[in-house]
């Protein structure tokens, strides 16, 4: 299995490939293991930011659709 971009997105931003022995092993992992993953990554994206771009997603985020 591979999960292909959209075409109004090639050349934009990123994409990857998961394979079936990938998503085997994440379904294999228990809620407690997903969860902790979740922090981790969550606290490396908040290391890894600036200032600004935590402002902007915060912005982002809190945006309401009218």
């Amino acid at each position: 299995m591979s999960i292909v971009p959209k075409k109004e997105n090639e050349n934009v931003g990123f994409h990857y490939t998961v394979t079936d022995e990938q998503i085997k092993a994440h379904q294999m992992k228990s809620t407690e293991e997903i969860l902790n993953w979740l922090e981790e990554t969550a606290k490396f994206i908040y290391e890894v930011q600036t200032p600004e771009e935590r402002e902007r997603m915060k912005r982002a985020k809190n945006f309401k659709h009218i």
